[in-house]
């Protein structure tokens, strides 16, 4: 067994300097070279990686991460950002003994996740509680399905079949004015909607569903081969963050990590209904940009993966139940020099 590892933390969203800095905070940090990129430079990856390289735009990244993981030697690659398109090698990436982390094993179950539509209809094949959704792909589809479920909820929303945080997404509403999209960018009048929809030229699949009103949650996983090794579940409040280490989701969760072999950082969300039953949102092959809110539960979820993944030794502290987060902002200065 290797007592030093060579890994690679592939472009993520907001979340990848939080995912090295963990990682280098943890007891792993003795045993490993971090190697990051991104397509974009990115001076504070430079400063908490060990190495940093610019990479192609992820879309067209894969043999060039393939190559650059066998100069370097690497052991193990992280993707968090658009993963199914570094998935479809994973054979040529074992084929020269280097693990890839994707967030769930094989292109198929990507395309499950991603696709929402498809995602709701797999949950609710295994009857967890997952939200009713129409699919549309042309404005006389969009109108009829609108007006269905006018008819069934008193709130309804809509958002795109693809799509990563929240873009697209829109609350329906009769009553508020054509400006209200210029003032709060989550609610839309309905006839609005429609006759914005109607000028594309080229139609997005779109989901009209009910807008549940109660609390929403996030929960963040540390998976391998469909097993949960960690998770942490985040309320949102308007100024801080609740973390906590014990969750009713935590039991769906289970289920859905093993049906869908989720293997990586991955995330789930969560809303509740007027009665307080929790459904599903949506499933993310991915880290959340505020996973890291999660460490002060005392659980480090990206160091639980890679210990799993390297059999490596982790050491943990003592767990908080329930943590309280509140997010901030602080600048630093950078070398100019070189």
């Amino acid at each position: 067994m290797k007592s030093h590892y060579n890994i690679w933390i592939a472009e993520s969203y907001s979340c990848q300097n939080d995912i090295i800095q963990l990682l280098k905070r943890s007891n792993l940090s003795a045993h490993l070279t971090i190697f990051c990129s991104h397509s974009k430079q990115r001076p504070e990856l430079k400063l908490c990686a060990d190495y940093f390289f610019q990479q192609p735009p992820v879309e067209h990244s894969a043999d060039w991460l393939l190559e650059q993981c066998k100069v370097h030697s690497i052991q193990l690659l992280f993707c968090g950002k658009h993963s199914q398109f570094i998935e479809k090698f994973r054979e040529e990436f074992a084929r020269h003994d280097i693990q890839l982390v994707t967030g769930a094993t094989g292109i198929a179950q990507h395309e499950n996740m991603n696709n929402k539509f498809l995602f709701g209809e797999i949950c609710e094949a295994l009857n967890l509680p997952n939200i009713p959704a129409a699919k549309v792909d042309h404005v006389v589809g969009l109108k009829q399905a609108i007006d269905d479920y006018q008819k069934k909820y008193s709130h309804i929303c809509a958002k795109p079949v693809y799509g990563v945080y929240g873009s697209g997404f829109v609350q329906l509403r009769d009553e508020v004015s054509y400006f209200k999209q210029f003032q709060l960018n989550t609610q839309c009048n309905t006839q609005q909607f429609i006759e914005a929809y109607a000028q594309l030229d080229q139609p997005i699949e779109y989901l009209i569903m009910p807008f549940l009103t109660g609390q929403e949650c996030s929960v963040d996983i540390a998976c391998s081969h469909g097993q949960i090794l960690a998770l942490v579940t985040r309320v949102k409040f308007k100024f801080y963050q609740q973390c906590y280490i014990e969750h009713p989701c935590h039991a769906i969760c289970k289920i859905l990590v093993q049906h869908f072999q989720c293997d990586g950082l991955i995330n789930i969300q969560f809303k509740q209904d007027d009665l307080g039953v929790w459904h599903i949102l949506e499933i993310n092959p991915r880290p959340a940009g505020g996973f890291a809110y999660t460490q002060h539960t005392g659980i480090n979820l990206i160091a639980e993966l890679m210990a799993e993944k390297l059999q490596l030794t982790l050491q943990h502290t003592d767990f908080v139940p329930l943590v309280q987060v509140l997010p901030i902002t602080q600048s630093f200065k950078m070398d100019c020099t070189h």
